[in-house]
């Protein structure tokens, strides 16, 4: 009997004290480019990870050269002119233990402050988010705004005036807004 209790506990202390992994899979990270001032088109990124840990803390690496525009061309002198250098993006923030230890079929919507290492440079990001609790104990976080990125605050100008130029552009925006849904499994 002893026995039994002993793993009963350590199967509760293990499934309390998950760490959960995001499924690349069953996740998408997209962003706007507008040009020209009245041309926007959505664009993604096709390989992340990241991990979400029992005490909030909220890792996810970005590979800023697995960007789809769904243009061949354009995805590689987007990671010639912008990428190339810094290919990672590296997000971290703290999710509160409200919303970790939320009921299966739960839903919370949260504003965090979000940190973001791009091209050398660390900003803050406010992310206003909706995290679900699913019922098999795994997370889902969407935006429920864009999170407005700035080149210029990332030093990414130069590049993206080479891209206009390479392209032929009167004007590429310099805030980029974006837009995630991450799966998070234990």
């Amino acid at each position: 009997m002893k026995i039994i209790s002993l793993f009963g506990f350590l199967f509760i202390s293990t499934s309390a004290l998950a760490n959960w992994q995001l499924s690349e899979a069953q996740s998408s990270l997209s962003f706007l480019s507008t040009k020209n001032d009245q041309i926007t088109e959505i664009s993604h990124f096709r390989r992340f990870s990241g991990s979400l840990s029992d005490s909030g803390e909220l890792k996810v690496t970005i590979d800023l050269m697995s960007v789809d525009t769904k243009i061949e061309i354009r995805d590689t002198r987007m990671q010639e002119h912008l990428f190339k250098l810094f290919p990672k993006a590296h997000l971290r923030a703290q999710v509160p233990q409200s919303a970790l230890t939320m009921a299966p079929g739960s839903t919370q919507t949260l504003q965090l402050e979000a940190s973001l290492e791009l091209n050398t440079k660390t900003k803050s990001l406010p992310m206003q988010v909706q995290i679900t609790r699913l019922t098999n104990g795994d997370f889902v976080a969407t935006t429920v705004e864009p999170v407005l990125v700035s080149a210029i605050e990332f030093g990414l100008t130069d590049g993206i005036k080479k891209l206009r130029e390479i392209a032929g552009l009167s004007s590429i925006d310099l805030i980029i807004p974006v837009t995630f849904n991450a799966v998070f499994s234990a």
